[in-house]
């Protein structure tokens, strides 16, 4: 998620284990570990575009890293704070901060290798958006008034408050999917796989992808609290295989492996959209396909890598079409509905 929802839950978990006297180390030392594994996105290579989500969420983001990723941390921080501070105690608050980093992320849908090296498996529980302040805020309010009040307890209160809006998007992601099941069994097909998304700042509108005979189907899905969830149809794309698409590009080609690294980062949701390789589980609008990220391949230099190409991003009418879905205000459009 994003950094200060990291700050504010690594700051709240070390608060949550603290003496009286030690909330305000804990508070510092934690949102500094929460924060700390997104560092990654500096490993980046000027000749290699892909190396930046290649390394992202990788080895800093598993919970084999957590006890070392704490110590580098406490390290740099005793460095500026060793007159006022001990070691132990920042390592502990530290290590506490950094602990919950991976596993927030996990909630995402973005993929995250939570198990490196063990398990190359990028974990995505889809349960929460990459950006949703509501729990941020209400996190943030138990981690001032626990630092102002110098109260374990209110921290505990914050997170209790987190794990349950974490707890809701497993129940909301459970209904979607149930909700989805019938529709693609109304539409006589079998889900083979699925992919399922909260948008942005809410556990109402979801985004679902799922795979049946080579096809990919999207639509919206608004699952309110206290209502029957709603469909709103979207379209469908043909699924692509990354190692038959463009056959003049080689097994061995750097372009080839760099089609197969993506995939890996896209979890396999790959599809052809305006003559390049596009990442079908995000979009601007819930029920569109309209691509945030891809690559561009260059068949006639196979041996250098791809570029990597930014495509729409949720805009103004984008973030609107949400809203109006959240609100009860959308009409679909006709035209974007699928044929059973």
């Amino acid at each position: 998620m994003d950094p200060f929802t990291q700050a504010v839950l690594g700051a709240a978990f070390a608060q949550s284990f603290a003496k009286k006297s030690k909330i305000p180390l804990a508070c510092l030392a934690g949102a500094v570990g929460g924060m700390a594994p997104d560092l990654d996105v500096l490993i980046k290579s000027a000749n290699d575009p892909l190396m930046g989500i290649e390394f992202h969420r990788h080895f800093t983001h598993s919970l084999w890293f957590i006890p070392f990723g704490g110590l580098i941390v406490a390290a740099a921080l005793w460095l500026i704070f060793r007159k006022k501070w001990d070691f132990k105690n920042l390592y502990i608050f530290t290590t506490l901060g950094l602990a919950t980093h991976a596993l927030l992320d996990a909630c995402t849908s973005y993929g995250t290798r939570l198990f490196w090296p063990v398990s190359n498996a990028r974990v995505s529980w889809d349960t929460v958006a990459v950006i949703d302040p509501v729990p941020t805020i209400a996190l943030y309010i138990f981690v001032t008034i626990s630092l102002r009040m110098k109260s374990a307890k209110m921290a505990r209160y914050g997170m209790a408050c987190m794990i349950g809006y974490l707890s809701l998007g497993f129940l909301q992601n459970s209904r979607v999917t149930a909700t989805i099941e019938q529709l693609a069994s109304n539409r006589g097909h079998e889900v083979e796989r699925i992919k399922l998304n909260p948008t942005i700042g809410n556990l109402i509108v979801w985004r679902s992808t799922y795979q049946y005979d080579g096809n990919y189907y999207v639509d919206a899905v608004i699952a309110g609290t206290f209502s029957s969830p709603e469909i709103i149809k979207g379209s469908s794309v043909p699924a692509i295989d990354p190692e038959a698409i463009y056959p003049m590009l080689s097994a061995q080609s750097v372009q080839r492996n760099d089609i197969r690294r993506f995939d890996y980062f896209a979890q396999g949701y790959l599809f052809e959209f305006n003559g390049a390789i596009a990442d079908l589980r995000y979009s601007a609008e819930p029920h569109k396909i309209q691509p945030i990220w891809g690559i561009r391949t260059k068949p006639f230099t196979p041996d250098t890598h791809v570029d990597y190409v930014g495509f729409s991003r949720p805009n103004g009418r984008a973030l609107g079409t949400t809203w109006d879905m959240m609100v009860g205000n959308y009409k679909a459009e006709e035209e974007t509905q699928i044929a059973p």
